[in-house]
């Protein structure tokens, strides 16, 4: 009864208002809920029924820690994100004599400190991988490379290279964002005998 209670709360809140005002928190920090306008002190004989905190992100993955002890949540947040809590307080006959929302937003401030301090041009930097397979004098030869690893499914391209007034054709595999990936295509073009050279994509 209580679990849909709360559920009925928040569709009533975050459906018919607009996005509420979330107080910022970090990522790894427990922090002390209570009630901010109940005093707790008059008198105890009062049941303090909390939700359990709703996430914005993925469901599958543990994005929070919290303690409920009575009329107080202890709550850390794991990861970033949207987090909502809502608490009921009742008398001992189960009577509502007060509700409170509680909005978060979790910012792990370690990463946001890291990327502020960078300049702009190297937050939004990426690093990528190629694989180099050979260096050749003309094009022909570049091309001929390049059909024989397309033909076995590689994903290979040719450029252009001007090296002491001389110009080269590289070939090269793929345009990869993720290292363990492209050291794994790397392991497939040796075990195929081609000599590979793993190097960075200068943006």
């Amino acid at each position: 009864m209580n679990s849909f209670k709360f559920l009925l709360i928040f569709i009533l809140l975050f459906c018919c208002n607009t996005e509420p005002i979330r107080k910022e928190i970090t990522v790894g920090k427990t922090i002390k809920i209570e009630p901010s306008n109940f005093d707790t002190k008059i008198n105890n004989n009062y049941n303090f029924l909390w939700s359990k905190p709703i996430f914005s992100g993925e469901k599958d993955i543990q994005s929070m820690e919290f303690k409920i002890e009575n009329n107080k949540m202890l709550f850390t947040p794991l990861l970033e994100g949207n987090f909502d809590i809502s608490l009921t307080v009742e008398s001992l006959n189960n009577t509502d004599l007060y509700q409170e929302f509680f909005s978060f937003q979790a910012i792990d401030k370690d990463i946001k400190n890291k990327n502020s301090s960078l300049p702009k041009s190297k937050q939004l930097e990426i690093t990528r991988y190629t694989i180099q397979i050979a260096s050749v004098p003309t094009i022909d030869e570049a091309k001929e490379y390049q059909k024989k690893l397309k033909n076995n499914g590689f994903d290979a391209y040719t450029e252009s290279l001007t090296l002491n007034n001389k110009q080269f054709w590289r070939v090269r595999v793929g345009n990869f964002t993720d290292y363990i990936k492209a050291k794994d295509i790397e392991k497939l073009l040796i075990d195929m005998n081609y000599d590979t050279w793993f190097t960075n994509i200068k943006q």
